[in-house]
């Protein structure tokens, strides 16, 4: 799990430059006007919002709803239309209030009205992301580059580069933290749009218990060797190399499972996922007491050519081993945590 704010200072500019595009998207007059539904009066409308509430009169004269659920929807769209700030912007507990308000105005809500709300916010994320500007660029890409998000933070295991062009087209995949499926009204909400890898959108759409959002916070926990029979023993570094490695799992500093951590975990099936990087994992536990061996003689090699200790570490262990870095490059935080535990110091 990697907290997407340890790098970028510039998270909130790009949110705000997404209100900004959704706010003109949905609100700003059209020269090419937006067609309404077919089978209403064949007239157009000169936004986007209009379009989503003739879409409402679309359903109610097709009799897919009936008066009462336009009434719900209608004021579903007036209350997202007169919060449009708040919920686009919502933070973390920002994020949670708007959930908790939707559930408490849902109640009572016939089933078809809810799906007709759900359908018209999801139409309204698919348009607005995937709208294309110049060079035929989508908005998601141009998001996805603007963050330069390059490994997925659920899982620090994909690669997540963005790629637009003639030859060919790559990028994450925004999960919706809080599904859009059940918090409609948040289907939208930037730091609700969290860019992961596909295999990590697809398990988390299925399960929907990830407890931490990479917006707002990293793991508490870390990767450390515990002992096979029990797994609230975090091994010495003595114990370590006399085993030549063992099980590792993700474990707060003393040893426990961490409550706050344990929903990602446990959706992305970390420490199994992880327990497959064994070969990995045992490469650096064998090169621990040779970096120690020689150590001194590659320093004072890299020093004659006024390289700093720091370096000779990168040079053997590789770079990206901060939390800002983690993100750099798949298996940083797993590897940083091996190290920290068998008391290699950058």
């Amino acid at each position: 799990m990697i907290y997407l704010g340890a790098k970028r200072t510039n998270i909130d500019s790009i949110a705000g430059i997404w209100k900004t595009e959704l706010h003109d998207f949905l609100f700003k007059k059209r020269e090419k006007k937006c067609n309404k539904c077919k089978g209403l009066d064949g007239s157009k409308v000169d936004t986007y919002f209009k379009k989503m509430e003739s879409d409402v009169d679309f359903y109610l004269a097709n009799k897919v709803i009936d008066a009462t659920d336009k009434t719900w929807i209608s004021a579903e769209l007036q209350y997202f239309k007169d919060n449009f700030e708040i919920i686009i912007l919502a933070d973390k507990n920002g994020l949670e209030k708007e959930k908790n308000l939707f559930v408490a105005r849902a109640k009572g809500a016939s089933d078809k009205a809810k799906a007709c709300y759900q359908l018209l916010m999801e139409k309204l994320y698919d348009a607005f992301t995937q709208q294309s500007s110049g060079g035929g660029i989508t908005r998601s890409h141009q998001f996805f580059n603007r963050m330069k998000i390059t490994t997925c933070p659920y899982c620090n295991m994909q690669y997540t580069f963005t790629l637009d062009c003639d030859k060919g087209k790559t990028a994450p995949e925004y999960d919706h933290f809080h599904d859009k499926s059940d918090y409609p009204v948040l289907a939208v909400s930037f730091y609700n749009l969290v860019p992961s890898c596909h295999v990590c959108n697809h398990i988390k759409g299925i399960k929907k218990t990830v407890t931490v959002n990479p917006y707002f916070a990293g793991f508490e926990s870390r990767f450390v060797f515990v002992d096979d029979k029990d797994s609230s023993k975090v091994l010495t570094k003595a114990e370590v190399m006399k085993r030549g490695g063992g099980r590792v799992l993700l474990r707060k500093p003393d040893g426990q499972e961490s409550n706050d951590d344990k929903g990602n975990i446990e959706t992305f099936a970390l420490n199994e996922l992880y327990a497959i990087q064994d070969k990995y994992i045992s490469e650096i536990v064998e090169k621990v007491p040779m970096y120690d061996d020689i150590y001194s003689d590659l320093a004072t090699t890299f020093q004659t050519k006024a390289k700093t200790a720091q370096e000779v570490y990168d040079f053997v262990w590789g770079k990206h081993l901060t939390e800002a870095e983690y993100e750099d490059r798949p298996l940083s935080k797993l590897t940083k945590d091996i190290l920290n535990q068998l008391e290699i110091k950058r």
